[in-house]
């Protein structure tokens, strides 16, 4: 049986349904659990932890981003991307932490979205 997301082989014991589709765990995981940018809790959340000097360290991903924005200034998402290596999934779950600590941010230039430093 293959996952009819990512095609990866799996056993039929390990095959969960999504959104209407038979995946594999870890397509499951990234169906169901994706995270939000846009979500007041986690902002709240992350900038008190950072007012006490316990906020969250970020991963090298993330850090690689903030420098690549610093460096280049607005970009593209799918641009910044594919320069970081990253599926669009995978840029989206380092993205939505950066935005709840308010470190970087979407804005439209020219009509286009692009990612920029807060």
């Amino acid at each position: 049986m293959k996952c009819q997301s990512c095609g990866a082989e799996i056993n039929t014991d390990q095959a969960m349904e999504a959104r209407g589709q038979t995946v594999c765990e870890d397509c499951y995981i990234d169906m169901a659990a994706k995270p939000k940018t846009c979500d007041p809790w986690a902002v709240y959340s992350a900038k008190n932890l950072e007012k006490t000097g316990t906020g969250p360290d970020l991963t090298q991903n993330q850090s690689a981003i903030v420098d690549y924005l610093k460096k280049n200034g607005p970009t593209p998402p799918e641009k910044l991307a594919g320069d970081m290596g990253l599926t669009m999934d995978e840029f989206e779950r380092e993205m939505a932490p950066l935005r709840h600590m308010e470190k970087v941010r979407a804005q439209l230039q020219e009509g286009e979205k692009v990612i920029c430093l807060w």
